[in-house]
């Protein structure tokens, strides 16, 4: 058994609720053929029961903008939009790794301070855009540019 099986071996016994087996499902199981981020956002926001209009108000966004995104109209949004949405898709940090890499972006870097913070969020669950920007601008980080 080759090592990445051992690991995601670990990563299952660690399952436990319904919300975990469809996020680990999303980020490893069977891939549909997904080629741009608003249709991984559409299979992300579908898994977790979110309704777009709520990922959209959770983003922050200008919604006639989300709504270009996810109609497929503009298909390579910024990075500070990707994470955005993510945040309002309530993505963690796997999946929000995986919709940067999907749009075009390099992932989540461990050496920036303005992404440890955007991490740390993602991974307490804090998704709220508008305390993630009023953090960053504390911190004299750049906000999310959305």
């Amino acid at each position: 058994m080759d090592r990445d099986t051992r690991e995601l071996e670990e990563v299952v016994k660690a399952l436990k609720t319904e919300e975990q087996v469809e996020s680990y499902l999303v980020c490893h199981g069977e891939e549909k053929e997904i080629t741009y981020f608003y249709q991984y956002l559409h299979q992300i926001a579908e898994a977790k029961k979110i309704p777009m209009s709520q990922v959209v108000a959770r983003s922050r966004v200008n919604r006639n903008y989300v709504y270009n995104i996810t109609g497929g109209v503009k298909r390579n949004p910024g990075r500070d939009k990707i994470i955005a949405l993510c945040f309002g898709a309530c993505m963690n940090y796997e999946e929000t790794n995986k919709a940067l890499e999907i749009g075009g972006h390099c992932r989540l870097n461990p050496k920036s301070e303005r992404d440890v913070r955007i991490a740390v969020a993602i991974n307490t669950g804090a998704f709220d855009v508008g305390k993630l920007n009023d953090l960053l601008t504390e911190k004299h980080l750049q906000p999310l540019h959305i």
